[in-house]
């Protein structure tokens, strides 16, 4: 069933593609090279056969000028929703073309699909190649792989890394190949499947390409079946086929059968599906608007006296008019048979702390990123700061006042939290405490610290190893589910801190504040105002931040008593 509601999405959210090649035929081109022949049927083949199924398909014979002709990468890209891109543009030495086509395909938001789609003898070296030139790494890193594990042969990588997980992991720990020792720091967060993979590359650095020019910085993941996720994009490998892929029916199903199996599917084919309802039955705008008029509208403009509040007021308009448009929606993964069946299939599997922590991540916080990359975003409510060490900052000032600081003299209510090291507890607690799981791999408590204090259980003289293990397991698991109980119903204490922003400019990610609380000391009131930088990190959706402000700001109104106890 999954299959088939793969096969549906992705046929209905391809409307346009293309297909680059160096040896396509273009229409009204003459076959001048034999051995672009098969290319060129295909290409022929290909172009009816989307026609037929009422897709347009545009065919590029690639010449090494499109690279540097910004018209051409438009023509080529915008709009276009599937892109079937040869890898070798230009025999073995067009990798490199192929490669800079990739990376300008992966910039353009709107591709959902990008098909590495050849017949290369080199085909089985595609998904190597995409993590060498998407890594982000010089030569010079690569080196200093290659030095720290230099003892290794290449075969010994080549034959491992294509193995399955387990053998993996197994090959690695016998190895001492792990996160804590790798040489790159910035990687020692990625899976030791991608490190092992680097490894290999590094020590045949000489027959990949490694870009020179600074890339801008990707999240790839590698989801396995040789396929990518790429910033939005999902880019796989695909083997041409001269014969099936004249039909477009046998070529989507190729490409849906990859698809399903990627960790991220039913999210990516959640969100075509949506794109879907959109473009193809709903508008932004409705008959309640349009019995208005224009010069109704900009009155309002000119009674706002105020463009920021006035375009505030219309996007936020236009974005609850498409949420009540989809809620009326009927999206085909969401139907109870479906979940029911998907459900069934997944009984006996029990998904990771860490695919639980990202599924937690997209519910309550988003990276916010301009449209323009000239544009500076405003502090806002609900963005997120990492200050020094493990101090985290949450803006919670109304947005009302965040658009207009002056009227608070730039000076910016936020919640402050800390990092909560122990993400077993944080997904236990849930929604019961005042927890943020961020994009960048952190989980944060606002408000005062909580620890469970698990107490040193001895063991008996008398007991056994495994009897005081099961005894141990049991007495802290009591302990800790009496400690979390504690959190549906402590007052928590949140305390909104005031900062005053200077510039309420996020520039590079960056913000300075200064901290204007009237601090005690052992020499008295500290009236120093003391200023640092935080880094932004993500905005929580609305609900999440609303709720930690309402709690904050109603903590100062509590009321404490007290009794006199029996000790």
């Amino acid at each position: 069933m999954y299959s088939e509601k793969a096969f549906e999405i992705l046929d209905a959210s391809i409307n346009n593609a293309v297909f680059i090649d160096e040896k396509a035929k273009e229409f009204y081109s003459e076959t001048s090279d034999l051995e672009a022949f098969a290319e060129e049927k295909l290409s022929k083949d290909l172009y009816n056969t989307f026609k037929t199924n009422g897709k347009n398909l545009t065919v590029h014979r690639f010449v090494k000028s499109n690279i540097d002709e910004p018209k051409t990468i438009e023509y080529l890209f915008k709009g276009k929703d599937l892109i079937l891109l040869d890898w070798e543009l230009d025999g073995v030495s067009g990798l490199e073309y192929s490669l800079n086509l990739l990376h300008k395909a992966v910039s353009s938001p709107n591709i959902n699909f990008c098909c590495v789609y050849s017949n290369s003898k080199n085909f089985a070296d595609v998904p190597l190649f995409l993590d060498t030139y998407f890594s982000g790494l010089s030569r010079e890193q690569f080196e200093s792989i290659k030095d720290a594990y230099s003892h290794f042969e290449s075969q010994d990588l080549q034959n491992i890394i294509n193995k399955n997980e387990e053998e993996i992991l197994n090959f690695s720990e016998e190895n001492e190949i792990n996160s804590e020792t790798f040489p790159i720091v910035e990687l020692k967060d990625k899976s030791i499947l991608y490190l092992v993979r680097l490894i290999y590359i590094s020590l045949e650095v000489d027959k990949f390409f490694i870009t020179d020019n600074q890339l801008d910085k990707y999240e790839v993941l590698n989801t396995g079946e040789n396929s990518f996720m790429i910033n939005n994009t999902f880019v796989l490998t695909l083997k041409k086929d001269f014969t099936d892929d004249a039909d477009y029916g046998k070529l989507v199903k190729r490409i849906s059968e990859i698809v399903i199996k990627n960790e991220g599917s039913f999210f990516q084919l959640l969100g075509l599906e949506m794109q879907s309802v959109f473009n193809d039955n709903e508008s932004f705008i409705d008959n309640s608007i349009l019995k208005s008029s224009t010069e109704a509208l900009f009155q309002f403009r000119n009674h706002l006296k105020d463009d920021k509040a006035f375009g505030t007021i219309i996007k936020k308009l236009l974005l609850e008019q498409a949420t009540l448009k989809l809620r009326t929606a009927k999206l085909s993964l969401l139907k109870t048979d479906f979940l029911d069946s998907k459900t069934n299939e997944l009984a006996d599997k029990e998904p990771t702390h860490e695919a639980l922590f990202n599924l937690n991540v997209f519910y309550n916080s988003v990276k916010v990123k301009s449209l323009h990359p000239t544009d500076v975003p405003n502090l806002n409510f609900g963005d997120v700061f990492k200050g020094s060490g493990k101090d985290y900052y949450l803006c919670i000032t109304a947005l009302c006042d965040c658009l207009y600081p002056n009227k608070i003299d730039s000076n910016f209510y936020f919640a402050k939290g800390e990092e909560f090291d122990d993400l077993e507890t944080a997904l236990r607690l849930g929604d019961t405490a005042f927890l943020s799981f961020l994009p960048n791999g952190k989980v944060v408590l606002w408000g005062d610290k909580e620890i469970i204090k698990k107490p040193k259980i001895k063991q008996n003289k008398e007991e056994s190893d495994e009897n005081f293990k099961v005894r141990k397991e049991s007495e802290l698991l009591k302990i800790e589910n009496e400690a979390y109980k504690k959190f549906l119903y402590k007052p928590f204490f949140i305390k909104p801190k005031v900062y005053n922003v200077e510039d309420n400019k996020i520039i590079e990610s960056k913000l300075r504040i200064w901290d204007i609380t009237n601090k005690l000391t052992n020499q008295g009131r500290n009236h120093d105002l003391n200023y640092f930088e935080i880094e932004y990190v993500s905005t929580l959706r609305d609900d999440y931040t609303q709720r930690i402000a309402n709690h904050a700001f109603g903590h100062p109104s509590r009321v404490g008593v007290d009794f006199a106890k029996i000790q």
